[in-house]
């Protein structure tokens, strides 16, 4: 992946230096993979949850309203102050958005702030880095879950992309594969692949 060209502005990418700001939804309905395993996801996590590059906190807000905490980290100041509003306005948000709690990080250039099997859950949505994967598998705990779910083939987005196999291959020692779609995008010469992916840690990484 070329890191020249993508950086990171919460779920969203800056390309070619060129500003991409954050949208804020008219719709805040979760990603439709991860609300089949939301409840799961849950229920069975047996530690803190985070959600990695959470926007506007959809996916952070699924999670939750099966009533348990989870961290929403991100580098957008303004997605967070969002997320952080719509805890003081319950007369606008469900209940369950007390649930969540903020964290501003910078995913490439800032120190990875989680300790070694310390998280019950990644969820990490239309933002992967390859910098990150070796992150995520040290700091899940055994049993821990993690959802991936990458960026769209639309344009250019396959740049951006990682190889197609690369996520499956880290895993394969230390993980069951719950869920797997995979598929190559972009030019022949390509081997960039979407990925959407529900695993579970089984041993130490």
């Amino acid at each position: 992946m070329t890191t020249s060209r993508m950086k990171q502005r919460g779920s969203v990418l800056i390309k070619n230096d060129k500003k991409i700001i954050h949208k804020k939804p008219i719709d805040l309905a979760p990603s439709k993979i991860l609300a089949k395993f939301a409840e799961e996801i849950a229920l069975n996590s047996n530690g803190a949850i985070v959600d990695v590059a959470c926007g506007y906190g959809r996916n952070a807000a699924c999670i939750a309203s099966f009533g348990v905490p989870v961290l929403c980290v991100d580098i957008d100041n303004d997605a967070l102050e969002y997320i952080k509003s719509s805890i003081s306005l319950s007369l606008e948000k469900p209940n369950y958005f007390n649930q969540l709690t903020t964290m501003q990080l910078d995913l490439i250039n800032d120190p990875w702030p989680f300790e070694d099997e310390s998280l019950g859950a990644i969820i990490n949505v239309h933002f992967f880095h390859c910098r990150l994967i070796g992150f995520f598998l040290k700091s899940l705990k055994i049993g821990g879950y993690l959802f991936i779910e990458t960026i769209g083939s639309h344009g250019g987005n396959y740049l951006d992309l990682p190889p197609h196999g690369f996520i499956k291959a880290q895993l394969r020692d230390a993980f069951d594969i719950r869920f797997l779609k995979e598929k190559k995008v972009g030019p022949l010469q390509s081997n960039s692949a979407t990925v959407k992916l529900l695993a579970i840690k089984q041993k130490a990484y």
